[in-house]
């Protein structure tokens, strides 16, 4: 038996027929389909405005730069996320910070609030923090509104893994809570465009930016179009960020399985809760359940214990034919950020790091599938433990 990854995309003969059509049409880019698929989505999150994009990290880059985020500005986020949820401040020339996570694997919002109260000393304060939702599970955003509120920065969610998720009783992208959400639609995301993401928001101003900054910055407002249909303006620095109809065609095709996936997935879940209750494997939240889209199923083993390095006990699942991932190396260790950063102890997303894994999560993973990895996680443990007495 072979687990060839921790995720992957679910693609049926309806995903297949959609591309097909759209192949056969007039348009592949700038055509009806990236209009549908951005008005399903802002039906699905009930959000005022949706702008569809090629990738979520150009997501991130677009809202700060929609933000007005800039030189000498700040920008935070959790230790523990992927590059793009920074980086996008670093492209602006912006200064970058850092906070802990605490037991949900997200931002620990207590040591924010006292990060907030010392950078409010050193006039440090961040003009935006980018809430991340790993794994699908939200993060606390009602805490961190109120903190927006007295510390007057602009939250973006990074939802990248979050799709469908709740937060309570709205989905995540309302925009209840922050200035804007970006989504992911990655192969291994709940659903996929093959690449492409969405920002959601509710103010016009900032869709009106994100427009613009999405179409290298061309504006047509003002500008008889039926007179002058070839004239524009360029009124501000912005990209080719824009998703092509082939990509919409199958995000529009994927929306309508949201929630049969996370279904699929929920039950994979409840599983994985009932049958790898080990005191070696500390599982995560049971609130995953109602709240996450679950794009991941993180564990954390004890290895310290069984006297065995995590990354040896991957290689032995791998010997097992089961791939797993490691979602994500804190952000502090990697190079780039390091430099940018002064020297701070992150001990809660060390000792993350040095525990926790994804294990297979995804639709399709058949019943015997899953049945082969928990007998694995099962035996090597057992292996292991006895090798100690």
């Amino acid at each position: 038996m072979k687990i060839t990854n921790y995720s992957k995309q679910t693609i049926d003969q309806n995903d297949i027929n959609e591309v097909i059509k759209t192949l056969k049409s007039k348009f592949l880019t700038k055509g009806k389909k990236t209009i549908l698929f951005e008005n399903k989505i802002k039906k699905y999150c009930k959000s005022r405005y949706v702008c569809a994009t090629i990738n979520a990290s150009s997501s991130l880059l677009m809202a700060c730069k929609a933000i007005g985020l800039s030189n000498n500005d700040i920008i935070w986020t959790s230790n523990v996320t992927y590059i793009a949820s920074i980086n996008c401040g670093l492209h602006l020339g912006a200064k970058i910070d850092l906070v802990d996570i605490d037991d949900t694997n997200n931002i620990c919002v207590d040591n924010l609030e006292k990060k907030l109260i010392l950078a409010k000393k050193e006039k440090k304060l961040p003009k935006i923090l980018v809430a991340v939702h790993l794994s699908g599970l939200p993060c606390n955003l009602k805490k961190i509104k109120e903190l927006s509120k007295i510390y007057r920065f602009k939250i973006i969610e990074d939802a990248s893994h979050a799709f469908g998720s709740v937060y309570g009783n709205s989905k995540i992208g309302s925009c209840k809570f922050s200035d804007l959400t970006i989504f992911s639609f990655h192969p291994v995301k709940n659903i996929t465009t093959a690449e492409g993401s969405a920002i959601t928001t509710n103010s016009l101003q900032i869709y009106r930016k994100l427009l613009l900054i999405r179409e290298n910055g061309q504006d047509f407002s003002g500008i008889n179009r039926v007179n002058f249909p070839t004239k524009y303006d360029v009124t501000t620095l912005g990209f080719n960020f824009r998703i092509n109809e082939i990509n919409s065609s199958l995000g529009l095709s994927q929306i309508e399985k949201t929630n049969k996936f996370i279904k699929k997935k929920k039950f994979i879940a409840k599983r994985y809760f009932n049958e790898m209750k080990l005191p070696e494997i500390t599982l995560p939240c049971k609130k995953i359940l109602k709240l996450s889209s679950l794009h991941l199923f993180i564990i954390r083993i004890d290895f310290r214990k069984l006297k065995i390095n995590k990354f040896q006990f991957i290689k032995k699942l791998k010997k097992k034919n089961i791939v797993v991932n490691c979602h994500y190396i804190p952000l502090n260790k990697l190079k780039i950020i390091k430099n940018n950063l002064p020297k701070i102890n992150f001990k809660n997303s060390e000792k993350y790091y040095e525990q926790a894994m994804s294990i297979p999560m995804y639709p399709d993973l058949k019943y015997i599938e899953q049945s082969y990895i928990i007998s694995v996680f099962k035996k090597l443990i057992q292996k292991y433990k006895k090798k100690i007495k």
